[in-house]
């Protein structure tokens, strides 16, 4: 499931309308919320735009409309909110070290039959199927999985080389314009001339990241060390001398440092081999009105988060959902900023600041999401690591297009 499906399903579907805001605790002592806040993120991290896209540009804004599911349908009973809402097509994007490329989601799980590469210029190559997921080529193709058995490499221009029959749904893209395309329990190697060796057994498919050449998990969650499988079917182990046992999805590594990440991709863990050790909640990211990137981390309470901005400023918001009806808690989050002022939004609940003074408060229903939310909302849609050296790779949606951003974490 996509990640901005999964947002919009939590914070927007539901039966239960919270409509008075009086116990809203969180936003009454704003005095007293400012001085407890201490930045702690901010400056830590570098941010800086990869690429925009505007929309009606290369992307064609159309908008799909979200109803909530059917009564005998799984769903999560009881979450205040809207039931139903508009959604913009989104990027879901995959990094190798050919560079970065992206399939638009039109916003409902079916993707467009284009893969966007972005590097000095963003280019969108045409395709003859729906891709589930892309690995940038060298000489400007690209290879695409359009379905679970279908390989396929195409050139720059969209032109169709050639198709290698595998049954996997996902690759990992490596040196020399290579990939791996791995099922829930094999690996396959696949050469930039479409030569295949394999299958391999190998359990990582959600858990796996390139380096050169081979294929890369962590070793169980009580082993601190990296298992790699060579083309040839090879394995090697990477030892790690680290104070903590490490768990999660391997991102990135080197000798003495390891960044991992959870399956959802927005969770981040940082060790090395001289005691470092340190985590890290992307809450959002997206774009300020002047083009501006703006990202907000959680920080150690996770009640409250941080809005970093590429020109250096960070201020601190609450996130926390008070007097939640379910039996687990429920978090707002930073969803736009515009100059002066902030957007915090989740489910039924939305608060404006000018600073941090608190401009409006108010409940959210359909009607007002459409109105109020909606014309304001980022969100991010996929969150990728570049593992030769752990830039963050940030997708996001908002008003004005689709956006990248690159962050590189500096604990």
């Amino acid at each position: 499931m996509r990640k901005i499906l999964y947002f919009l399903l939590i914070c927007a579907l539901g039966i239960i309308l919270i409509t008075g805001l009086d116990n809203w605790g969180e936003f009454k002592e704003d005095g007293q919320f400012k001085e407890k806040f201490n930045a702690r993120k901010c400056p830590q991290l570098e941010i800086f735009p990869i690429a925009k896209l505007e929309w009606n540009q290369l992307i064609k804004l159309e908008l799909v409309e979200i109803k909530p599911p059917p009564p005998n349908a799984a769903q999560v009973n009881g979450l205040p909110g809207p039931k139903y809402y508009p959604v913009r097509p989104f990027l879901e994007t995959f990094t190798s070290p050919s560079g970065l490329a992206s399939i638009v989601d039109r916003g409902n799980g079916k993707t467009m039959p284009i893969v966007i590469l972005v590097g000095k210029t963003t280019r969108v190559i045409p395709l003859l199927q729906s891709p589930l997921n892309a690995s940038a080529r060298s000489d400007g193709g690209v290879w695409a999985v359009t379905n679970q058995s279908s390989l396929s490499h195409y050139d720059s221009t969209g032109g169709w080389k050639q198709t290698v029959k595998l049954p996997g749904a996902r690759i990992v893209g490596v040196e020399e314009d290579a990939v791996w395309v791995l099922s829930l329990d094999q690996a396959w190697f696949v050469s930039t001339n479409g030569n295949v060796r394999g299958p391999y057994p190998w359990t990582g498919f959600l858990g796996s990241a390139g380096s050169k050449q081979a294929l890369c998990q962590l070793e169980g969650d009580a082993i601190r060390r990296v298992q790699c499988l060579e083309p040839d079917g090879r394995k090697h182990y990477v030892p790690l001398s680290l104070p903590q046992t490490l768990t999660g999805k391997l991102l990135s590594f080197t000798d003495n440092q390891i960044l991992t990440g959870n399956l959802v991709g927005d969770e981040f863990g940082y060790d090395n081999t001289e005691g470092v050790s340190a985590n890290m909640t992307i809450d959002n990211a997206g774009l300020t009105p002047s083009g501006d990137v703006f990202v907000s981390v959680r920080t150690d309470d996770n009640n409250s988060a941080e809005v970093c901005t590429n020109n250096g400023l960070s201020q601190g918001f609450s996130i926390k959902y008070e007097h939640s009806p379910l039996p687990f808690p429920l978090k707002l989050s930073v969803v736009a900023v515009e100059g002066e002022r902030t957007l915090v939004y989740g489910f039924d609940r939305a608060v404006w600041y000018d600073g941090s003074r608190v401009e409006s408060r108010f409940t959210v229903n359909d009607r007002r999401y459409r109105n109020d939310i909606f014309p304001h909302l980022w969100h991010i849609s996929s969150v990728t690591t570049k593992s030769n050296d752990r830039t963050v790779i940030i997708s996001t949606t908002g008003p004005t297009g689709m956006a990248l951003i690159g962050l590189r974490w500096h604990p």
